[in-house]
């Protein structure tokens, strides 16, 4: 007997009744659907067997192809409306349309699949997305019984709608500690800063999405030190990003792109203390007072990023992900003057998503 071969399309549990021998028709079993309503089977846009659902549930279907179809075989989509009173399958050819649809609901099952006149194939309907078990031969024996075959394994897809996110993230500033610093030799910072973000998205599709979120790297801070004088600096930065994301499912995992735009707020504090200094003038000692003083730079502009991730869906609605990507950080003096913030960050993040709605 010809091994099985299963595609999911989303999670759920498959079961079938049937009986065993050489098949020599398109054999579909529907499962889960009402008891008493109608089941049919449509080829392209030929209706070619209907049934009444039994109390148990199940619905047995016998379809033929004709043609070169039936000598060849043929490739083809498999597609589930959902009606009233009615459960539809319907099975059409690579390159033609399935017929118009009703006032009904219409649900793809992912994929192209092999149809021969020996195929046979176990449709359940009763979950919100339809699921297909087909091999080429007949039901076996196994499948017999009130608890149907062993279920396959459900990989849960890729979320879509309105998505919470948070999470930690490393970043590493590019310029920050070197111009602060400027030429003192005897200075060093800290330019590999922890961080955490929160934000928002929304999957239109488990391929395209749109996300804007908060970023707050902790402050990167210097020390220097010269023959008279000694200073500290801190660069306290926060983000916010609006970008376009472009994924790529694989399961309950979906690999993604994004890119987009930060608009930067950053503030530079250097204060500095200035040491006495005595000094001999006309033979007389003469002490110079020093002191304190503390500078700010404000500043505020717009960059942009780019980056990818991936997401892996652990629950129906909890996520966990990893992220990397590249912020240019840049801006003018937002109280008028002519200085420049142009920093590079490097991020790379681990959090947790939450999909909301149901």
């Amino acid at each position: 007997m010809a091994r099985p071969w299963r595609r999911l399309a989303f999670a759920a549990a498959l079961c079938a009744t049937a009986g065993v021998g050489v098949a020599s028709a398109q054999t579909v079993i529907v499962k889960n659907a009402p008891a008493g309503s109608t089941v049919e089977l449509v080829m392209n846009a030929v209706t070619v067997a209907s049934a009444t659902v039994g109390p148990g549930g199940d619905a047995k279907l016998v379809g033929r192809l004709s043609g070169t179809a039936a000598e060849q075989g043929t490739d083809v989509r498999i597609l589930v409306e959902v009606c009233v009173n009615v459960r539809r399958v319907l099975l059409v050819e690579r390159g033609l349309q399935p017929p118009p649809l009703e006032a009904c609901n219409r649900r793809e099952i992912g994929g192209v699949f092999i149809l021969r006149k020996v195929t046979s194939m176990v449709v359940d309907v009763g979950g919100p997305n339809p699921v297909v078990w087909l091999r080429q031969g007949s039901v076996p024996k196994e499948w017999l019984g009130a608890g149907g075959p062993t279920p396959p394994r459900a990989w849960r897809t890729s979320a879509k709608g309105l998505v919470l996110f948070g999470g930690g993230d490393y970043t590493r500033f590019a310029n920050a500690v070197a111009v602060s610093c400027g030429n003192v030799e005897q200075c060093s910072g800290k330019r590999y800063r922890g961080a955490f973000t929160v934000g928002a998205g929304y999957w239109f599709s488990e391929y395209f999405g749109v996300e804007g979120s908060y970023l707050k790297p902790a402050d990167v801070t210097t020390d220097g030190t010269g023959s008279t004088y000694r200073f500290t600096g801190s660069l306290d930065t926060q983000t916010i990003t609006v970008v376009g994301k472009i994924g790529a499912p694989i399961g309950p995992a979906r690999l993604y792109g994004l890119a987009g735009a930060s608009y930067d707020r950053a503030t530079l504090t250097t204060t500095e203390t200035i040491d006495d200094v005595t000094v001999i003038v006309d033979e007389v000692e003469v002490t110079l007072p020093g002191g304190t003083q503390t500078l700010q730079l404000k500043t505020g502009g717009w960059g942009w990023l780019f980056g990818g991730g991936l997401e892996v869906w652990v629950a129906r609605k909890v996520a966990i992900y990893g992220e990397g990507g590249y912020i240019a950080l840049k801006g003018g003096d937002r109280t008028g003057g002519e200085a420049q913030l142009n920093e590079r960050v490097t991020y790379i993040l681990a959090g947790v998503r939450v999909r909301l709605g149901g």
